[in-house]
């Protein structure tokens, strides 16, 4: 087990380490079209598997500095959705038309990544590890409940991803796309569901009540919805073309802002 003192200092080089790998395999899953095409890709999937496997060392490292999971504030978020959108597409990538979505997975994980680095050099405050709440640090409740938030942020990006570019292309492929989105999209919302309920037993013992209503609680219900009606119009043939795409984008742009803006009031501590 590391101090804490030393589980932190090792953050940024192991941060740097993470773009690089996250990057190269970003490069190495948009190979050019060379015989090696094939070889060239599996190299990048090795790549990417290698950044998971460091990136749950650094996650491993923050608890060790924290004493709880990483799932407060910004910086630790970011550090858990990154991880989770590699995680889950490397965990479903053998499914049909789902692998050329490597891309899309180790291009927000490098992406995020870098914000990490970002805060780490111009916001130093904000990586510092912070300490719960004691009524949260003192019950599991508020990390069962946010860890699967947290995952089914991951499948739900991926499920954008899928939806986005079903709107376009080659006509005999939109139907994969979909079908990728659709993929993604179920075991998220399984998991955004059991993440809605566990807040649910959270909120009643720190607060009292089973629901409070409040932006964070608003906007998260509102995302579950969209994506609910998306998988609702998934099997209808009039609908599914076009209204499950938008859907799904729709419910992203949600899942966005309920992350971004909504952290006041009772959730002003993430």
């Amino acid at each position: 087990m590391f101090d804490p003192l030393t589980a932190f200092t090792l953050e940024r080089p192991l941060l740097i380490i993470l773009s690089t790998l996250y990057g190269l395999a970003l490069v190495f899953y948009c190979p050019p079209k060379v015989k090696a095409k094939r070889a060239i890709k599996i190299t990048g999937l090795a790549m990417h598997i290698m950044a998971v496997l460091i990136h749950s060392f650094l996650l491993f490292l923050r608890f060790s500095s924290t004493g709880h999971a990483p799932l407060t504030g910004l910086y630790e978020t970011l550090l858990s959705i990154s991880w989770s959108t590699s995680f889950v597409f490397l965990v479903l990538s053998w499914k049909r038309g789902a692998f050329g979505y490597g891309r899309a997975a180790a291009s927000v994980s490098w992406a995020i990544i870098l914000a990490c680095i970002i805060l780490h050099v111009f916001a130093y405050e904000k990586v510092v590890p912070r300490y719960l709440p004691p009524i949260l640090y003192t019950s599991p409740w508020f990390e069962l409940h946010t860890a699967p938030a947290l995952l089914a942020y991951g499948l739900f990006t991926l499920s954008f991803f899928a939806a986005l570019t079903s709107l376009g292309g080659k006509k005999e492929v939109k139907p994969v796309r979909r079908s990728v989105a659709s993929f993604y999209l179920w075991p998220g919302m399984i998991l955004f569901t059991a993440s809605l309920g566990l807040g649910g037993a959270a909120s009643r013992l720190a607060w009292g009540s089973w629901w409070m209503w409040n932006p964070k609680s608003a906007f998260s219900l509102l995302t579950w919805g969209l994506f609910f009606l998306a998988l609702l119009l998934r099997g209808e043939k009039r609908w599914e073309r076009s209204a499950f795409p938008w859907l799904v984008i729709a419910g992203f742009a949600a899942m966005i802002f309920t992350y971004f803006f909504t952290n006041k009031g009772l959730h002003n501590f993430l």
